[in-house]
């Protein structure tokens, strides 16, 4: 799953779409394509270590969605 690339340094377009979320489906997205995008996982890891969004959560980065889950940010499956 692929979207538009933004130039380096581009503004972004950043989104909680859900701050937690139910452990279990969390756990059925480990399975999920990890995060693949430097920036996004940078952002996505900071979210979570100053508690924005903890696991279960749904964040969307421009036009990709992730999810947190145990094993890390996993895309998420289509809302």
């Amino acid at each position: 799953m692929s979207g538009p690339v933004s130039p380096p340094g581009a503004p972004r377009s950043v989104r909680i779409v859900r701050r937690w979320g139910d452990p279990f489906d969390a756990e059925a997205a480990e399975s999920n394509p990890a995060a693949a995008e430097p920036e996004d996982v940078a952002i996505l890891n900071r979210m979570f270590y100053d508690s924005s969004v903890d696991i279960g959560g749904v964040v969307r980065i421009g036009s990709r969605t992730y999810v947190c889950t145990k094993v890390g940010w996993r895309i998420a499956p289509r809302m």
